[in-house]
């Protein structure tokens, strides 16, 4: 993978692992020689049967998509504008949920019941392109070391609400499906499930001028150099790809005694460009 050091898992929450529930988070990238890639995350919803399922296959279609769309898009070296990567946006989501909509027919299973967000992020030398659906986070380090947040996960009235793929928001999509270019230079990148949110997002402060509670949406520094500095000096001393993978799973399994007892999945990538040294 030219220039990059990728690294992603899914672990089982807590609470699921307790009551025998199987992980219904999913991940998946690949980077490509030209320097662009994809990565996608996806949380399916707690209350659907098939969210596993539905997690799984939604990631898988938009990777496909999406390396389609760099494959014809790259051709030119620069990022598409707002307007161009929002249409992109609608058009691919919307193929992706008729996908599984085609496939939850097939397998004779209730739509309504494989729910689940997706967040794509398309890396490229030049920028990072993000579409997200529900919630999540994602953020990415400056060329400056500061990180910031990619976009603000949406969150309903009540808690632990959100919207999904399958939701019903097809009138008016722009609405629920927010799309970013970040057109700057920058060293890493995170995109991450709502398990791991806690741990390393500001997420929940106290404003004293509106007496309630507001989501900064602050990604921790203090969580993400150190990753990314570890990650590459495993590299400089010649860790191969399976043990970086294998420390990572075991990073979002058992990384420190909050990180082992989160209730809810844990799912995370981290990118890396290789070419820059914190």
């Amino acid at each position: 993978m030219k220039n990059w050091l990728i690294v992603g898992g899914s672990a089982t929450g807590a609470s699921h692992s307790k009551n025998g529930l199987p992980c219904q988070d999913a991940y998946t990238f690949r980077g490509l020689k030209s320097g662009w890639g994809v990565a996608v995350v996806s949380d399916g919803a707690g209350s659907a049967s098939y969210a596993d399922l539905a997690s799984q296959v939604i990631v898988n279609e938009a990777l496909t998509l999406f390396l389609a769309w760099i494959d014809k898009y790259t051709v030119t070296t620069k990022l598409p504008d707002y307007a161009t990567w929002q249409d992109v946006t609608m058009q691919k989501f919307r193929l992706i949920k008729e996908y599984l909509a085609k496939y939850c027919q097939n397998q004779k299973i209730d739509l309504a019941q494989a729910s689940a967000t997706l967040m794509v992020l398309v890396f490229a030398p030049q920028g990072l392109l993000v579409s997200h659906i529900g919630d999540g986070r994602g953020a990415y380090q400056r060329a400056s070391g500061e990180w910031q947040a990619l976009f603000k996960p949406y969150k309903g009235e009540y808690a632990n609400e959100t919207v999904f793929l399958t939701s019903d928001i097809w009138t008016n999509p722009s609405q629920y499906i927010d799309c970013q270019v970040i057109s700057e230079p920058y060293r890493a990148f995170a995109l991450l499930t709502d398990g791991m949110e806690r741990h390393s997002f500001v997420c929940n402060a106290w404003d004293e001028a509106l007496q309630k509670y507001l989501d900064p949406n602050e990604p921790f520094a203090n969580f993400f150099n150190p990753l990314v500095n570890h990650l590459q000096q495993m590299q400089k001393k010649g860790a191969k790809s399976s043990e970086i993978q294998e420390k990572w799973l075991k990073f979002l399994n058992e990384g420190n005694e909050k990180i082992k007892q989160e209730p809810d999945d844990k799912t995370m990538i981290l990118g890396v460009r290789e070419c820059v040294h914190s």
